[in-house]
């Protein structure tokens, strides 16, 4: 088995990997990988340390894998700018937001399940898991009801591009998703502010609105006439500008929707393979938020994001140069057995503290909204379709560097009977 592989391209995320992570944890850590460009991080306590000490580890150089530096918004910026963005964008996930968006969410899981509930079988990612958390975020975000299959190309397109950016027609047609996607997002920009709702481009725009624009350039800021002024103004509300919240708005499609995607068809495919948890969980469903947890622990939806460092700087005495990146991987990481005793095993008894939604000060925004959904569904398959189980060989995974990409799982259950 190849050690040393392209962690940057989609293709080296294949049935290998969890045998590659596992001797670099055991034998080598920190690996520097010469065809990546990146030392892997493998270890639960090395990817918290990257983590956490942002004035060590910075994300403003980029946090995707390999070579690339393409910025994708809010997560590839450093503090103070990263907290300003934040602190705006955290008023659509408030607690009351949440509530709203869970009401929401539970009809669009029922609705969902009434599809499939009496015909006993069905695709679990394209009849359930796709369909769910990407209405949610497409009502979220303000998507026209006759525009989601556009959404869900685009979020798709876009996504294939991370890991191989070689496919000139992969790349092509991520390219052409991304502009109907900005174009679509103006309009609705406009739109919301002329009449605005009760949805998160709303509240965005709204906070844009009514707070004074900085420029932020290189960590400074600026004011109305250009000066550099170094510091902020503490008693002046900071807001995105049209550009901040169209990125925003392409993270949340690609965050708020293939994430929840794969970790639901990854929880369910952790219930399908411990028949004995599954039983347990439908016994008991208020066990099911502690269960999450160690789902999300083995599932892992992203799969890793990079760090830069901004001095010169070591790891367990591995030296890593100024500008060097480290590229954390949050699968191994939540394997560590050093962390989590037989680390490989479904114990919805652990409570882990895992790096599904990362750690510090980029820790997962929407980690409550997923683990509600996530909460929500399972609750309602267990409730309704107890006894879910493979119809074919299992998940059909796709490929892809950034998250855990399920295409198919062919599923098969006792058909609900009508009332």
């Amino acid at each position: 088995m190849d050690i040393d592989i392209d962690f940057s391209h989609a293709s080296s995320w294949d049935e290998r990997m969890p045998e590659r992570m596992r001797w670099l944890r055991e034998n080598a850590p920190v690996y520097w990988s010469e065809k990546t460009g990146v030392f892997i991080l493998s270890r639960y306590d090395d990817v918290v340390h990257a983590s956490k000490n942002h004035d060590e580890f910075c994300s403003g150089e980029g946090v995707l894998p390999g070579r690339m530096n393409a910025k994708i918004g809010m997560i590839d910026e450093d503090e103070p700018h990263h907290g300003e963005m934040r602190s705006l964008i955290n008023r659509g996930f408030t607690p009351r937001m949440v509530r709203r968006w869970e009401e929401v969410f539970k009809r669009l899981t029922d609705e969902t399940l009434d599809k499939i509930a009496a015909k006993g079988e069905c695709d679990f990612v394209e009849d359930v898991a796709v369909p769910i958390p990407l209405i949610l975020i497409a009502e979220m975000i303000g998507i026209r009801k006759e525009d989601r299959l556009r959404f869900h190309h685009w979020s798709d397109a876009m996504i294939a591009a991370q890991g191989n950016l070689d496919n000139p027609v992969i790349t092509a047609a991520a390219g052409k998703a991304a502009l109907e996607y900005y174009t679509y997002l103006v309009d609705i920009i406009a739109d919301r502010r002329a009449n605005p709702k009760d949805d998160l481009i709303s509240i965005l725009v709204r906070a844009k609105e009514d707070g004074v624009l900085v420029q932020h350039e290189a960590g400074r800021y600026r004011d109305n006439m250009g000066a550099d002024t170094g510091v902020a103004h503490t008693d002046e509300q900071r807001a995105m500008s049209n550009d901040e919240l169209i990125k925003m708005c392409v993270l949340l499609l690609v965050a708020g929707n293939e994430t929840t995607r794969n970790g639901l068809s990854g929880a369910m495919q952790l219930l399908i393979e411990n028949p004995d948890v599954q039983k347990r969980l439908a016994a008991n469903p208020s066990l099911i938020p502690g269960a999450i947890e160690e789902m999300l622990r083995l599932v892992s939806p992203v799969l890793s994001f990079a760090r830069t460092a901004t001095r010169d700087t070591s790891l367990r005495g591995v030296p890593i140069a100024k500008g060097q990146k480290v590229l954390m991987i949050y699968g191994a990481a939540n394997r560590d057995p050093e962390a989590f005793p037989e680390p490989d095993r479904l114990d919805i008894d652990r409570h882990p503290h895992h790096l599904a939604f990362g750690i510090g000060n980029h820790f997962c925004m929407g980690a409550n909204l997923a683990r509600m959904e996530l909460r929500v569904a399972l609750t309602e398959i267990l409730r309704r379709l107890p006894d879910m189980r493979y119809a074919k060989n299992g998940p059909e995974f796709g490929s892809s560097a950034l998250v855990r990409s399920v295409k198919h799982m062919h599923v098969r259950f006792t058909p609900e009977r009508a009332d």
